[in-house]
């Protein structure tokens, strides 16, 4: 199987951005450390600084499952729990 890409997508309440973002810097820093990943980028909106999209490669779909369940994903999903206005995931294969 050929390498997926993910583009998550997350709009953070305000009142929560500050705190959030050293539990992105663990996550980003994290997993890009696993064996699976192949680059792992957080950016931000320029018109909104609110709103993140992380840009994901992984080698398949074996490196995602194992990345779900590491310390630094699960404590990001259990932070973001009720702190986020809007967020969705894309699984994206290559075409061309």
């Amino acid at each position: 199987m050929s390498e997926i890409r993910i583009v998550a997508e997350m709009e953070v309440l305000p009142e929560h951005r500050d705190a959030l973002m050293p539990v992105l810097q663990a996550l980003v820093d994290g997993s890009r450390g696993e064996a699976g990943n192949i680059s792992y980028e957080l950016t931000q909106d320029l018109s909104n600084v609110y709103r993140f999209f992380v840009i994901e490669t992984w080698a398949s779909q074996q490196a995602i499952d194992e990345h779900n369940v590491t310390p630094h994903f699960r404590t990001f999903v259990a932070f973001t729990e009720g702190k986020l206005k809007h967020m969705s995931i894309n699984l994206l294969k290559k075409v061309f």
